[in-house]
């Protein structure tokens, strides 16, 4: 004979607690004892125990608790170590205390506690909130939930365990350093003997002048524009070009026989896009699929790409990331994508090419027409890359 389904439901999460159990083996021993020597109230005591885990499992069973969860993650996005604090709000009614447990991946380090007991859920009640804060050990969507939540019958024989509210997930970013842009020019001060290494892209400023303005300081005042003007002229700064770098990562899962170096290869291209849009520089990234336009989706793509069969090869992706208004465009492959590296297509008139072939071991790689083929070590630091 089959049970409603709606019963089966509810009988699924129930368990026996280690003393339930106790009592039901008890009470079968007793049951088979009382038979065989007539001991009629060893078989009262047995039946009685056998009784008081069937209330219990019933008890369990007839008043489930009725839950709904809100989370409040901050921050959504979050680099790698950084601390995220939840907060979770749980609303509803529940007959007596529940043990509550959060549902989280192991690669999180959580920082308090992500479990406890609800003591007071009721529907007149405010939401019980709990709090807890955790730090991600590696990059990608940090599944966040459900909530699990355990409730024992008064006597400590049943429990019920069931999974209530959604997942959310925290983007974690991966690992971003300072690193040179592409085709970096290196300046030295003759006086301080200092290097300064300026990009191709974002670096690129002009000089002009305009009205002063009350509280600008006096050492920007352009003696030479106020003179020519006959009004009080300051000198501010202004972006030279408007030039987007592309950056387009091979994703293809032959490109990639070391999972390390696909994994020094997504650190190196989200420390490249943090490079440019900290120097108010455009980005365009492709990374297994059309390119996004801006530093935050770029980041975002980062965090979740990962190596895929079938995924499109660079030449594909280049006509549509390499448009005219893309000055750099940067290549990052593999060892396994070297072979195509001589066979990717010609770029607009005066976009400059680069393509990083990222592996432990050398390599022989010619370039095509106008490209630049620099050989990355995966085995160093990603901000220890030079173009020469």
């Amino acid at each position: 004979m089959e049970l409603p389904s709606g019963l089966q439901q509810r009988l699924a999460p129930v368990r026996l607690t280690v003393r339930g159990g106790v009592f039901l083996g008890v009470g079968l021993l007793g049951v088979i004892i009382a038979y065989a020597a007539g001991w009629q109230a060893l078989l009262a005591v047995s039946l009685f125990l056998w009784g008081a885990v069937l209330a219990a499992v019933g008890s369990v069973v007839v008043s489930p608790p009725s839950l709904t969860v809100e989370r409040r993650i901050e921050p959504g996005i979050v680099e790698q170590r950084r601390q995220v604090v939840v907060d979770v709000r749980v609303r509803g009614s529940a007959p007596g205390a529940l043990e509550w447990t959060e549902d989280l991946p192991r690669s999180v380090v959580v920082t308090g506690h992500a479990e406890g007991v609800l003591r007071g859920v009721r529907a007149d009640r405010p939401a019980e909130v709990v709090t807890y804060a955790f730090a991600a050990r590696v990059r990608g969507a940090v599944p966040i939930g459900p909530l699990r939540v355990a409730r024992v019958d008064p006597l400590g024989l049943a429990t019920t365990k069931r999974r209530v509210g959604g997942v959310d997930r925290v983007i974690v970013l991966p690992r971003i350093v300072p690193v040179e842009l592409p085709f970096a020019v290196r300046r030295n001060d003759p006086d301080t003997r200092a290097t300064t290494v300026f990009g191709a892209v974002g670096d690129q400023r002009d000089i002009i002048a305009r009205g002063y303005r009350s509280g600008d300081p006096v050492r920007v005042v352009d003696w030479r524009a106020t003179a020519r003007r006959g009004e009080l002229m300051v000198r501010t700064e202004t972006a030279a070009s408007t030039s987007a770098t592309g950056l387009l990562l091979d994703t293809r899962a032959e490109s990639w026989p070391e999972a390390a170096a696909f994994e020094w290869a997504v650190d190196y291209a989200a420390s490249l896009v943090a490079a440019l849009e900290e120097r108010h520089a455009a980005v365009r990234l492709a990374a297994g699929g059309l390119p996004v336009s801006d530093a935050t989706s770029a980041l975002v793509a980062l965090a979740t790409v990962e190596r895929g069969q079938g995924d499109p090869a660079p030449a594909e992706l280049l006509p549509v990331l390499a448009t005219n208004d893309v000055q750099i465009v940067h290549v990052l492959t593999g060892a396994g994508g070297a072979h195509a590296v001589p066979r990717l297509p010609a770029l607009p008139s005066g976009a400059r090419g680069m393509v990083s072939v990222i592996s432990r071991h050398p390599l022989q790689v010619d370039g095509a027409l106008g490209w630049t083929v620099v050989q990355r070590d995966s085995a160093a630091a990603a901000g220890s890359a030079r173009d020469a």
